[in-house]
């Protein structure tokens, strides 16, 4: 029987070119899984990865926590102050913390997207950055989720993979390594989040970030919640949180989370103080929290 010898040696080479683009096509695929940020194509959408991140942090309905807050000074070498602070969540909407201390008394409340704070009796304008960090915490659907990071000014339409430090992330609201906007690291295991990054645009010319780092989360019951959480201002150490226990559930005294019964408790006391004293009573209060926390800053 004849051989065809043009058709083996097409045959042969067909083989080898196919045994080429195999290895070149494995290649490409061990470099994408050793750079993740190059694999644009293969990025879960935004919607996915809140519904993928809220499924896995899970459902808490109301749970209190007692917890230090550590605030570090500008010199390295001053250490922390460092006050006992009590947090009561009450999924989604409610949010209170409470520090009582011989320095101040404080007490942050949030209901849906109103909040007030009272700083030693008196109602204190303006909302501290450092107060949101609880927010995504709160935020356990995917809808909440995405409503809380575009109020935070997040585009969750933008996803893309990257790291932080060891781990493998997926970022929302930016191109990796984008810095210069407002998102959120998803760990690309858990799905927890692992940091929220927070620019002032208005102070953009100064670089002002606000990094919110959520670390050693631990199952509680149906859900999950971390039990460190550390604050940065331009990468620098400003603020910690410990969480020392932490109860589910817990019973809540009627009008402890209502906004209108605080602000109605703060008018009560000082019912009796003339307005010009109000007044004057407020500037202080607003003076000492700015001083407090330039001083931290």
């Amino acid at each position: 029987m004849a051989i065809n010898h043009s058709a083996l040696m097409k045959k042969r080479w067909l083989t080898s070119l196919g045994a080429v683009l195999f290895i070149t096509a494995m290649s490409a695929m061990l470099a994408t899984a050793a750079s993740p940020h190059l694999a644009v194509a293969y990025v879960l959408e935004g919607p996915h990865l809140l519904e993928l991140s809220a499924k896995a942090m899970g459902k808490i309905a109301t749970l209190q926590a007692n917890q230090k807050l550590l605030i570090y000074a500008q010199t390295p070498e001053t250490k922390p102050a460092v006050y006992d602070q009590t947090v009561t969540y009450v999924m989604p909407e409610r949010f209170r913390s409470d520090i009582v201390s011989d320095q101040i008394k404080r007490t942050h409340l949030v209901f849906a997207d109103s909040s007030i704070t009272v700083i030693d009796g008196r109602m204190a304008v303006g909302e501290d950055p450092f107060d949101l960090y609880q927010q995504p915490l709160r935020s356990r659907t995917r809808q909440r989720m995405m409503r809380t990071l575009n109020r935070l000014g997040v585009e969750t339409a933008i996803s893309s993979l990257g790291r932080i430090g060891e781990s493998v992330v997926f970022v929302l609201g930016a191109r990796y390594p984008d810095e210069s906007v407002s998102q959120l690291a998803l760990d690309k295991e858990t799905f927890f989040p692992v940091r929220l990054l927070l620019v002032d645009r208005e102070a953009a010319a100064s670089d002002r970030h606000l990094e919110i780092y959520y670390r050693n989360w631990q199952k509680v019951q149906s859900g999950w919640f971390p039990f460190q959480v550390e604050l940065y201002i331009n990468s620098r150490l400003t603020r910690e949180i410990r969480v020392t226990d932490l109860r589910l559930n817990p019973s809540i005294p009627e009008g402890m989370m209502d906004l209108e019964a605080l602000k109605a408790s703060v008018a009560l006391n000082h019912a009796g103080t003339p307005q010009g004293q109000k007044q004057e009573a407020l500037d202080e209060v607003q003076q000492a929290v700015q001083n407090f926390q330039k001083k931290f800053e």
